[in-house]
């Protein structure tokens, strides 16, 4: 998926490519350009709503507005827009502009209700300077195609207005971009954020489009913890989905610490350290995972029974009777089925498409060297795999959620602290201190998840490989761990809310605080 700062270079590169060459169509062109200055300003109104615009932003949307009202005596001048072919660099840079609307508008609801993690950082100052200072990036790229434009038309009422708009967008371009220093970066490595709803592996997949296909798994993860976290799914987790997300999750740090270990194999021993110490951190996080399966062992959640303790065969009187209860069959949790998904695609790469967890004996691991060229190297795997501790936290975040959310239909048979006399029963309601047995392992999650994801940084830095993903992760985590949710963060202090950028740490250091 392409992100922010993609999308906008993409544009750039294709106003420069308009102006370099300009199309034989002027009329066609003047279009397009006017199309591209009237989307052009979208970005700069999709801050939160309880978030004004800086002087800066609006200095540059009126200059904007400006340039594309001087075009339209242009356009009134030049014949219509011919028939043939005409060149499609203006038409990819303004979909490329609709396409950093959607990105952002991806992360909120029609209402502005909040659909992720990251939607908090977008409504503070400095991402908003962040789309300021790229937008005056193309409002510049735009002034040479108007200069390209009106270069060698023989009307000079024509080339006076294309004069007039590129003066006032070279103008909205300086402004923007000397007003801007304090613009988060961070932010541009935001992605189209997606729906919470599995897409399954296939043994026809390709291994090298496993990085990718992870990153959009955690995407989902992602949102599903945020859902979950702030009571916005409507599928809510049952004690069976939360036992089983544990379980494939764990799973997932083991087979990325092996597919550490088959990397390190292609490495001299001492740039191989840092790689197996990678290992050893998401083996130490896989543990972690599995003790918060292991506690549902004797939990059943009578709302959705697909984990529960072996039960004995009915005698024949219950079967004669007619009371025999056949167990409820119920749809698992998406997030249950996306974590499995991404089990699947890591032992994609470490065994071969046709991988899967069910398989009875384990193949022979592909080699380090196929592993690496699928991942395009060490750095690019520590940074594709660094996804997976970096949403993990998130769903340990939201998984005491979850367990709350649960707790009126959780019975076991397990009996602590019950009342004499109390009539015998098999399964009983848990008791509040079985409870909190049931999320206190999740407490262990999160340093386990920082420290996987640390080291994984910490290789992919070695490699040489940024990881901008890492700041706008490092933001959105630390905005769930203080509780600036939406509800608490719009009545927070605006100046608590004028930027990440102060906030943020290396890249090398740990994710989550």
């Amino acid at each position: 998926m392409a992100t922010l700062d993609e999308l906008f270079d993409t544009a750039g590169d294709r106003l420069r490519r308009a102006a370099a060459a300009p199309s034989s169509d002027r009329p066609a062109s003047a279009h397009h350009l006017d199309q591209f200055l009237s989307a052009l300003t979208e970005p700069l109104s999709l801050g939160d709503e309880d978030t004004s615009q800086s002087p800066v932003t609006e200095d540059l949307a009126y200059h904007l507005r400006r340039a594309s009202d001087t075009m339209q005596p242009a356009l009134r001048l030049l014949p219509p827009p011919g028939a043939g072919p005409a060149e499609n660099h203006l038409s990819d840079a303004l979909a490329a502009v609709h396409a950093v609307r959607d990105v952002i508008e991806s992360h909120r609801g029609p209402d502005h209700v909040p659909l992720s993690a990251y939607a908090h950082a977008l409504a503070t100052g400095p991402a908003h300077h962040y789309l300021t200072r790229r937008c005056s990036e193309l409002a510049w790229g735009a002034a040479q195609v108007a200069f390209a434009l009106g270069g060698d038309t023989l009307d000079p009422s024509v080339a006076a207005a294309f004069s007039d708009v590129r003066s006032f967008l070279a103008k909205a371009s300086v402004l923007g971009r000397d007003g801007t220093r304090d613009a988060d970066a961070a932010i541009g490595a935001l992605p189209l954020t997606l729906p919470v709803s599995p897409v399954q592996a296939h043994p026809t997949d390709r291994t090298r489009d496993v990085p990718a296909n992870l990153a959009e798994d955690c995407d989902r993860l992602s949102r599903a913890a945020f859902e979950t976290l702030h009571h916005r799914s409507e599928h809510r987790m049952s004690g069976s989905d939360l036992q089983q997300l544990a379980r494939w999750t764990a799973m997932q740090r083991l087979l990325a610490g092996r597919l550490m270990l088959r990397a390190a194999d292609e490495l001299p021993d001492e740039a191989a350290v840092a790689l197996r110490d990678s290992a050893g951190a998401l083996r130490a996080s896989a543990q972690a995972w599995q003790k918060s399966a292991t506690a549902w062992h004797r939990i059943v959640d009578i709302a959705d029974p697909r984990s529960h303790p072996k039960l004995p065969a009915p005698s024949y009187e219950i079967v004669r009777r007619g009371e025999v209860v056949r167990l409820p069959q119920v749809i698992p949790h998406p997030a249950t089925v996306i974590a499995h998904t991404a089990a699947v695609r890591l032992g994609q790469l470490l065994y071969g498409a046709e991988w899967r967890p069910e398989t009875a004996t384990r193949p022979d691991p592909r080699g380090g060297a196929e592993i690496l060229a699928d991942a395009r190297g060490t750095g690019a795997l520590a940074s594709a795999l660094y996804r997976l501790p970096a949403t993990g936290w998130q769903l340990a975040l939201a998984a005491p959620q979850a367990v709350n959310l649960a707790r009126g239909g959780l019975v076991t048979d397990v009996f602590e602290n019950q009342a004499p006399g109390h009539k015998n029963h098999r399964f009983r309601p848990v008791n509040p201190h079985q409870l909190e047995a049931l999320s206190l392992p999740f407490k262990a999650v999160l340093p386990a998840e920082q420290a996987s994801a640390g080291s994984l940084l910490e290789v992919a830095g070695q490699a040489g490989v940024p990881v901008p993903r890492a700041l706008l992760d490092a933001a959105a985590h630390r905005s769930l761990a203080t509780g600036m949710g939406w509800g608490q963060g719009r009545r927070a202090d605006t100046a608590g809310r004028s930027g990440l950028l102060a906030q943020q740490p290396q890249v090398r250091q740990r994710v989550c605080s």
